[in-house]
């Protein structure tokens, strides 16, 4: 696998979120050179430091123009986009970030003669035709693959580690909420004999996986070729399941309040409109889905010995 990297050089679009740290911190182990191109303008020290002395460098770019692209990929052995968005802004829209800017990253890195491009998508977007944010993931996909046919695309399950997006949201609103959500229960059976019935479940359910092994198996794969990974980690757990363990974990106790995913999309019509918000609609949406695959975690095992569970990692960053 060393060799493999030896000499390479790696550009990373979206390598200063919280996926794209962990991977580039394995990256840095190999004798590679690594670019990180990203959005975030400020102080971007702290990228430079996950890999040893020059190893790695940050570009500031906002621009997706084919010709300043050429630029900053040319050269390059690997290309691998990690570019997504969780909402919607009035300047970043599902469409452009998932779809057209990774189709123009694909067709370039063809262009100046990438040998390796690897894309970051999501597990169940073929399964939820309502979802904007599921569509476009699809989308770039395919688009992805008429540019650079041979190209390798990951589908995670929701993907958890230091300074998630997903299990420090709601351990955050456990330390001021004296309230949990438990979303997408009750359901309404419309098909009882006499009238319509609450039927109480534990929620939608996934199968989380850890970032350290999402990034291994990245690295341990780079080199395929025209390859669609699912991916999930060893344990289905479900919604209410989550919030109990973030709880257990935090010796906090809060009420586990079943919300249906009618009510769910009524509040997030609301929270939408914050500046950072906490639920959208098209999250809902997403939600009316299990996020589960035993293919993904098959995929899984296949390049990871010891796949670390939600159960085991969550007490080492959440407190």
């Amino acid at each position: 696998m060393s060799i493999q990297f030896d000499g390479k050089k790696i550009t990373v679009f979206g390598g200063s979120g919280f996926i794209g740290k962990h991977l580039v911190s394995r990256l840095s182990k190999y004798n590679c050179s690594i670019e990180i191109v990203t959005r975030k303008s400020g102080n971007n020290k702290e990228l430079k430091f996950l890999g040893g002395l020059g190893q790695v460098k940050v570009k500031i770019s906002n621009s997706f123009d084919e010709n300043h692209l050429k630029a900053l990929i040319k050269g390059s052995d690997i290309v691998i986009n990690l570019i997504g968005i969780l909402y919607e802004k009035k300047n970043q829209k599902f469409e452009n970030v998932h779809s057209h800017i990774p189709k123009t990253i694909a067709k370039v890195s063809k262009k100046v003669g990438v040998k390796n491009f690897l894309h970051l998508s999501s597990l169940g977007i073929d399964k939820n035709s309502f979802s904007k944010y599921a569509l476009s993931k699809l989308e770039g996909e395919k688009n992805i693959r008429i540019e650079f046919p041979d190209s390798l695309v990951y589908r995670p399950s929701v993907v958890f580690g230091d300074n998630d997006n997903f299990i420090n949201l709601f351990s955050k609103l456990s330390d001021f909420s004296p309230v949990m959500p438990i979303i997408g229960t009750p359901k309404i059976d419309f098909d009882a004999k006499l009238s319509a019935k609450f039927k109480f479940t534990e929620g939608v359910r996934f199968q989380p996986i850890y970032v350290g092994d999402l990034a291994e198996f990245i690295i341990k794969t780079s080199f395929e070729k025209a390859k669609t990974y699912d991916l999930a980690g060893p344990n289905v757990i479900s919604f209410k399941k989550m919030m109990q363990l973030i709880l257990s974990t935090k010796k906090k106790k809060r009420i586990l309040l079943p919300v249906p995913l009618f009510i769910a999309k009524f509040m997030a019509f609301f929270m939408e409109k914050l500046p950072k918000p906490i639920l959208t609609s098209d999250q809902v949406t997403l939600l009316e889905n299990d996020n589960i695959s035993q293919k993904g975690f098959e995929n899984l095992k296949k390049e990871i010995n010891f796949p670390k569970s939600l159960e085991i990692v969550i007490s080492t960053y959440i407190k």
